[in-house]
């Protein structure tokens, strides 16, 4: 069946709801949290003034909403707040790494795709055949592997065994390109052979629903073959789950690759909001946070552009 996407305003409008109830549970963090962010800047030996007047300067004091609107006043003028640990602008430590959890992903999505793709296609070439056993097998027990122990094992692999690739740290494109795609390999790998095993298994099955059409069949009855099939007609409407993973995950990269950039020292997102929550760092975890519900906010509604692109009767449907 053909996809129906709801009305982009409709669309719209409700993602713009759920940012904002995002953004307000965000900023209840420090209520509902056990306690002080204030005692834990100040250390133990703070006394209670001065932890009230560290929680009156931080807004600590003010209801959910108060804070809420007063956050969302000076996100609007680019001030996200300040971190408790070093005092720097969370606007500025977000510009530092957002480029960095994107090239991670960019490359993982790329690792992912040159798998899953050929692979997919392979498998619905033949289904049952020998191929198809074996990817789908495969990909049942590569994603039972937790993504610390691949990781661990590409750099057991190639960091200490070969000795060809650094083991973690990051050096910036701009600084020095090698270095940088050197450094950026294994983290990539990690994420990117992980979302391979889902990506081969959701283009698998999409493209032997595609096959199944009305308008394949025809195809197929004008004596076209099942290789011209797959690539002329079935896997450019298979690809739509393709694109909604990807979609969604540009967001969701922005918080949520902190296992990887953590394991290899990337100085990206993740890692920020994994120190952040460590260090009971409020300010830059409810950034974090916001900032990566906008990301998915923003990625949903391009998937649904992109499906009219790709499937002109998505849009069809519609009119």
């Amino acid at each position: 069946m053909t996809p129906r996407i709801p009305d982009l305003a409709g669309r719209a409008g409700r993602a713009a709801a759920v940012l904002l109830l995002v953004t307000v549970a965000a900023l209840a963090l420090p209520h509902l949290m056990p306690g002080s962010p204030a005692a834990a800047a100040l250390g133990a030996t703070a006394t209670p003034e001065q932890i009230a007047a560290y929680e009156a300067g931080l807004g600590l004091d003010d209801n959910v909403l108060t804070a809420t609107w007063r956050w969302l006043s000076a996100a609007l003028h680019g001030d996200l707040g300040h971190s408790l640990a070093n005092g720097s602008a969370v606007t500025t430590e977000l510009a530092h790494r957002i480029p960095v959890t994107l090239e991670l992903f960019v490359a993982a999505q790329l690792v992912a795709l040159c798998i899953a793709v050929p692979v997919a296609l392979l498998s619905a070439w033949r289904p049952g055949g020998a191929v198809d056993r074996i990817a789908t097998a495969g990909a049942f027990v590569w994603l039972a592997v937790p993504g610390f122990v691949l990781g661990l094992l590409l750099i057991w692999i190639a960091a200490v065994q070969l000795k060809v690739l650094p083991a973690t740290g990051w050096v910036p494109f701009t600084e020095d390109p090698v270095e940088n795609l050197r450094h950026l390999v294994l983290p990539a790998l990690t994420l990117g052979l992980t979302e391979a095993a889902v990506f081969t298994r959701t283009l698998r099955g999409q493209l032997l629903e595609t096959l199944d059409q009305t308008y394949v069949a025809a195809a197929r009855s004008r004596g076209m073959g099942t290789a011209r099939l797959l690539l002329r007609r079935a896997l450019r409407p298979s690809s739509l789950p393709l694109v909604t993973l990807i979609g969604i995950g540009v967001g969701t990269s922005l918080g949520g690759s902190v296992l990887v950039e953590t394991l290899f020292a990337v100085p990206g997102v993740g890692n920020l909001a994994s120190t952040a929550i460590a260090g009971r760092d409020f300010p830059v975890v409810q950034a974090v946070v916001v900032v990566s519900a906008a990301g998915v906010v923003a990625a949903t509604l391009a998937v649904d552009l992109l499906y009219r692109t790709i499937d002109p009767r998505i849009a069809h449907d519609h009119r």
